[in-house]
């Protein structure tokens, strides 16, 4: 059996052979309060039968899956790789199916490589130093085992819910397909909380609010007279939870003007349902204007003004509507923060003067890079974005049909070029028969809509590779934010080399090296240690 690592940065196909440098042992370094993995891959010309599977610490007593590390418990989890086969007759790998460590009964088909992945959590607690753990592999033929050294350094990542970089996933409300899970039910807010846990360790901290469907379906309707009778306790209640689950830094107000084309807006009627109304217009104006007045009432109430934003019409192809719907909620809420997706450069270059958050598609970074630096350096608060396009493959995004150091490289590239955040429509669009995105065979946009499975049998979620890189490069995004928030300028100026040396100031100028990245991560957590 030949059995050897590799990083999770690296994507490995079942044609996979062992390189002539492979090796059964890998270092991957970590910061305290943060999540590392490796890959074990193992391929045979006969077909391996494994019995038992056991992760445990060098030296430990057998069955010490998780023991105490000094002051600290680091939490290990053992996943399978799986692959999804496409209209291309590849099989991608990306989806990972928890294994327990101990018995298993597995067959693993011969001439062809399979992935094991180990996923550590190193609390904040646990002290620096290094950490080596055995995975080993057992069954009729004999044994084969690999090593892997976690090495913990003093820098410690931040909380997602106190990062200063923030992510936002747009999300699907129906959580689980099949499970027959109605909105706002029992059933349906447990499995909302699984996705609130889910998104703290991915450290997706800005949350979508379906503001229609919250007010609308706690019994909000409009009044004879023009107002907004607003029901806000489904609202405040979502609101809770994700606060609660330390999920959240902030919550963004999903568009209420038709995305794209900015036609009408989407209101709540007299009867207790959605309803449009023609923008622009004084009707639309009107209502508008009572529901941001009772929104900033609410949250300022409820002691939320600080951590809410809003969108306004999602990738606008024209900049009238949009100007003016922000002109009407800023004169009402100007506390909110208001910014946009913008997939074409004539509309960033039209909001830039009024936005106070700009998120364009990464490829309309590229178009007019000094538009959105000039907007930085005048204090402009700068995310990026990627929803399908660019689909060129010399572009960073998260397709899955694309290496898995990329999901990490994103969040890099946002630091290098000074944004604070990034976004990602696809949580769990997982298709349901389209054949633009999502897991589906014919998909164009191949697992662009999902980072995500939904595991019926389980009820839950399952991660994937593009999920755990995703989580690590915001991870990294976060000890940069702290060094350049240090005060110290010394440290400030070594991040953004860093930083740049992997990025280069774009989202099309980076290595796909996994090796080559790994020196830099450590270059990133050696720095970090000097704030300690």
């Amino acid at each position: 059996m030949f059995i050897w690592t590799e990083y999770s940065t690296k994507q490995v196909f079942g044609n996979a052979r062992p390189a002539r440098d492979s090796k059964n042992a890998i270092t991957v370094d970590v910061a305290r309060g943060a999540y590392c993995a490796a890959q074990v891959i193992v391929r045979d010309i006969v077909p391996i039968e494994l019995e038992r599977i056991d992760v445990k610490r060098a030296g430990a007593e057998e069955g010490a899956g998780r023991r105490k590390e000094r002051g600290g418990e680091i939490a290990v989890r053992l996943f399978r790789q799986e692959y999804t086969v496409y209209n291309d007759r590849t099989a991608y790998p990306d989806r990972l199916s928890a294994v327990k460590a101990g018995k298993v009964r597995m067959k693993l088909t011969p001439h062809c490589a399979h992935g094991f992945w180990v996923d550590f959590y190193v609390p904040e607690k646990t002290a620096p130093g290094s950490y080596e753990y055995v995975l080993t592999l057992s069954g009729p033929a004999g044994a084969a085992e690999a090593k892997i050294t976690v090495k913990v350094h003093k820098a410690a990542v931040l909380p997602s819910a106190l990062s200063s970089f923030g992510h936002e996933y747009f999300f699907n409300l129906k959580l689980l397909p099949g499970a027959k899970l109605k909105h706002f039910t029992d059933g349906w807010w447990q499995m909302l909380g699984h996705y609130a846990d889910v998104f703290r360790e991915l450290r997706n901290n800005f949350i979508w609010v379906h503001l229609n469907d919250l007010l609308i379906s706690g019994g909000s309707k409009a009044t004879e007279n023009g107002g907004l009778d607003l029901r806000w306790e489904i609202f405040d209640r979502y609101v809770e939870l994700f606060i609660d689950r330390g999920a959240a830094s902030g919550f963004t107000i999903l568009s209420p003007v038709q995305s794209v084309e900015g036609k009408y807006i989407s209101a709540i009627g007299a009867d207790g349902n959605s309803r449009c109304i023609d923008t622009p217009s004084e009707e639309a104006a009107n209502y508008i204007r009572e529901l941001y007045t009772q929104i900033r009432a609410h949250l300022k109430e409820k002691g939320w003004l600080n951590i809410f934003r809003t969108h306004i019409e999602d990738e606008p192809h024209t900049t009238g509507v949009w100007l003016w719907a922000h002109a009407i909620i800023s004169e009402v809420c100007p506390e909110l923060i208001i910014g946009e997706p913008l997939d074409m450069i004539e509309s960033a270059r039209g909001t830039a003067d009024k936005a106070a958050w700009m998120v364009p598609r990464v490829n309309v970074f590229e178009d007019d890079p000094q538009l959105f630096r000039k907007y930085v350096d005048r204090g402009g608060e700068l995310w990026l974005y990627s929803c399908c396009f660019p689909e060129e493959a010399w572009y960073l995004n998260k397709f899955v049909d694309l290496p898995f150091i990329r999901s990490r490289l994103m969040e890099w590239a946002c630091i290098d070029v000074g944004a604070k955040g990034f976004l990602h429509w696809g949580f769990n669009f997982w298709g349901d028969g389209h054949s633009l995105y999502g897991f589906n065979a014919d998909a164009r946009f191949k697992g662009d809509g999902a980072i995500v499975y939904p595991n019926l049998r389980a009820k839950k979620l399952d991660i994937g590779a593009r999920f755990v890189n995703t989580r690590d490069g915001l991870q990294d995004a976060d000890l940069f934010m702290q060094l350049l928030g240090s005060g110290r300028p010394e440290l400030a100026a070594a991040a953004r080399k860093i930083a740049n040396s992997a990025t280069h100031g774009s989202f099309k100028n980076f290595s796909d090296d996994d090796e080559a990245f790994a020196k830099k991560q450590r270059a990133l957590l050696a720095l970090a240690d000097k704030m300690y």
